[in-house]
């Protein structure tokens, strides 16, 4: 099995919403790795082109920076959780790839320390 893996980062405010309030508005610098898996190699000796894959992974992430995630529409009544963040970008990579690669997981690093990872 071949495992690539990309990264890309974005800054973006959010607030999570609690039964007792929400949390402060605050900025995060986040962090995004993608890591896609297969058997096989293409006649380049390549699972896939990770130029192509951190073009993918750039794409969904553009619209978060510089703006606060409960502002976009696919965060719309959803808590902006590093949790769900990860799932979105997993599910939004997901569609975009071709038969016979496996999307593992994507990791979002909130702040040093503070990950979450969401695979299927």
């Amino acid at each position: 099995m071949f495992t690539i893996t990309v990264h890309t980062s974005f800054s973006a405010g959010h607030q999570l919403k609690f039964p007792a309030g929400p949390e402060p508005y605050h900025i995060h610098d986040w962090q995004v790795e993608a890591a896609l898996a297969g058997k096989n190699l293409d006649k380049n000796g390549l699972l896939f082109d990770f130029n192509i894959f951190k073009k993918i992974l750039d794409h969904i992430v553009m619209p978060f920076n510089d703006r606060t995630l409960e502002d976009l529409d696919c965060f719309k009544n959803i808590n902006t959780s590093a949790e769900n963040v990860a799932k979105y970008i997993f599910t939004s990579i997901k569609n975009k790839l071709p038969s016979g690669i496996t999307l593992v997981s994507v990791e979002v690093t909130e702040a040093p320390g503070c990950k979450a990872k969401y695979s299927e």
